[in-house]
């Protein structure tokens, strides 16, 4: 499969003020379709990736501070072919400087909690009748409005709100949850993309700018619709129903080599893999064996063994970026082929305001006057 710098997007500016992973990994979407992504960020607030523990397998190749900026490996997945500039938006000159870019923006992505905004003395309708033509993702845990609106989001939560963790357990009933995946923050990534392009598709020479509220809870939920519609169908509360399917039931079972394989569809081959299980075979030769009999089954694969596989490397999934500072990293590529093509990740994530005085020039501002916001503090 071949991986292309795709151009779909080129022309278009996005401004983020993000932190995490839905709104962030939005962003990364349309920067990978060609679209100029531009990350604001702040020593005062940092994006939640920048504070975490970073990967024990760099230390020692940075300093401290530097690892800790750039060495968590989710600011990758989530802030890949990005732009960074440092401003604080609380001070009125990068209050300002942040309303020109914003000037120069096609669409403006943002996740912070209902209200940030107005304690700058922005909103968002302000923002559009300042440019007209500006489209608003505003990705947050729970919508704009409603009780939990000032909350804040955790990806275990807002799944659990979303009826998943619901699910998850033994047939007995006994909820076990823990799905182990930010469910919530990358399915609303992906919605985002897509409403943001579509919103982009819509507006016109002077206007159509649009505002989007979208809930990671409520696009978690979105994922539950099977049990609900049952729900509505039957009138029973949907649970756990531990490894039944619709169509029967699968099973995960052990194997010599320390692996599992799961098998699908058990009670239409009654009992004839039974022998199978117990023989002394390593996890390939368990799935060869238990297919030759006409049995569905796979392999259950660890992550590191999902990167190392060569079929997904051939489609592209996965690529190799260079960190100006970790130096050569894997990270997953946006899952979509696209005229025969995965879109190339262009970098890695950038470096905490590596496009600072970049960015700045092309709003206008000479290097001595970059020189005296950063020596009071606005390019932060």
């Amino acid at each position: 499969m071949a991986v292309a710098d795709l151009d779909w997007l080129a022309g278009l500016r996005v401004v983020e003020v993000t932190t995490g992973v839905a709104a962030p990994l939005t962003g990364r979407i349309l920067a990978e379709l060609g679209a100029d992504v531009i990350k604001i960020e702040s020593r005062a607030k940092l994006d939640v990736n920048r504070v975490r523990v970073p990967n024990s397998a760099k230390a020692g190749i940075a300093d401290e501070e530097t690892l800790r900026l750039e060495g968590f490996g989710l600011l990758h997945e989530a802030s890949a072919s990005k732009r960074s500039i440092r401003l604080d938006l609380k001070s009125s000159r990068g209050k300002d400087l942040f309303l020109r870019l914003l000037d120069t923006a096609d669409a403006f992505v943002q996740n912070f909690a209902p209200g940030w905004l107005e304690r700058l003395g922005l909103s968002v309708d302000g923002l559009l009748e300042r440019n007209p033509r500006l489209i608003v993702v505003s990705a947050t845990g729970y919508g704009q409005d409603g009780p939990l609106s000032s909350q804040r989001a955790y990806a275990p939560i807002m799944s659990s709100l979303a009826g998943i963790e619901g699910l998850i357990g033994y047939e007995d009933g006994d909820v076990v949850g823990a799905s182990a995946t930010a469910l919530a923050d990358l399915n609303c990534s992906f919605y985002g993309a897509y409403l943001a392009l579509a919103a982009l598709n819509g507006r016109t020479e002077t206007g159509g700018g649009r505002h989007i509220d979208l809930s990671q809870t409520e696009a978690c939920a979105a994922l539950v619709g099977e049990a609900m519609i049952e729900y509505a169908r039957t009138g029973k509360a949907p649970g756990p129903v531990g490894n039944a399917t619709p169509a029967g039931s699968r099973e995960v079972v052990p194997c010599a080599d320390g692996g599992w394989v799961v098998l699908e569809d058990l009670p239409a081959h009654g009992d004839a893999h039974r022998d199978l299980l117990g023989q002394a075979s390593g996890r390939a030769e368990l799935v060869a064996a238990l297919r030759a009999r006409g049995i569905r089954a796979t392999a259950v694969l660890s992550p590191d063994e999902v990167v190392a596989d060569a079929g997904f490397r051939d489609r592209g999934l996965f690529q190799q970026v260079e960190h100006p500072v970790l130096g050569p990293l894997t990270t997953s590529s946006i899952p979509w082929h696209l005229d025969g093509a995965v879109p190339r990740v262009r970098a890695s994530s950038p470096l905490f305001g590596h496009d600072t005085a970049a960015v700045m020039a092309e709003l206008g501002l000479t290097p001595e006057e970059i020189a005296e916001l950063e020596t009071e503090k606005v390019l932060y």
